[in-house]
């Protein structure tokens, strides 16, 4: 026979779970809709529409990736520019992304969902980045309050050997899957550091 306190226990974990279900009932009107089409072809990004949004957010990181240093490559930087804002896109739809973040967050972690927390999305977008093989830039994993209950990561993108600090952040959790880039120093939110063990165990997975 189920003691007292056995019975209030399993009560809560109905009446959690029930709670949990209402919430995310109500939370699926908010799934992220991005006004581009991004679709992968093996290794390759394509579109079948892109938004005027986006073509913006691709000429202006270009622009800033260009400033990092006068050896830039400028069609490396048009490339990277391409991948950083798109292939966020496409990893929306992939992890039936969820707004606002931190609720998609916390449906990973009651396993409702399966991908989209921060970390994650650094590593899928450093896997496919470098594939590209760029010459022109290094590419760093970037972290603030690590251990914390707000620890949150990001890639730093840098002009080649420069140091972390003159990076550039490219953050596709923040805005549920439209890139938020800008140089680390100027980031309001967050003061990263660089993680290096993880910078260096990250390569090409198509």
């Amino acid at each position: 026979m189920l003691s007292y306190n056995s019975l209030y226990k399993e009560e809560i974990k109905r009446v959690a779970v029930f709670l949990l279900f209402i919430l995310f009932l109500l939370f699926q009107g908010c799934a992220v809709k991005q006004e581009s089409l991004i679709l992968l072809k093996g290794d390759r990004i394509v579109y079948e529409k892109l938004s005027l949004k986006d073509k913006e957010s691709i000429k202006k990181l270009y622009f800033v990736l260009k400033k990092l240093s006068p050896f830039v490559d400028e069609d490396e930087a048009k490339r990277l520019s391409r991948i950083a804002v798109l292939y966020p896109l496409y990893l929306s739809k992939k992890y039936e992304l969820t707004y606002p973040p931190l609720f998609h967050n916390f449906l990973v972690n009651v396993h409702i969902k399966k991908r989209g927390l921060c970390y994650q999305w650094v590593e899928d977008m450093l896997k496919y980045i470098k594939c590209s093989d760029f010459k022109s830039f290094d590419f760093h994993w970037g972290v603030a309050n690590r251990g914390k209950i707000n620890e949150h990561n990001v890639i730093v993108v840098t002009a080649k050997g420069e140091p972390f600090e003159s990076g550039v952040i490219l953050d596709a959790w923040r805005d549920s899957g439209t890139l938020f880039f800008s140089k680390v120093k100027e980031d309001k939110e967050y003061r990263f550091r660089e993680w290096k063990s993880k910078s260096r165990i990250y390569g090409c997975i198509p």
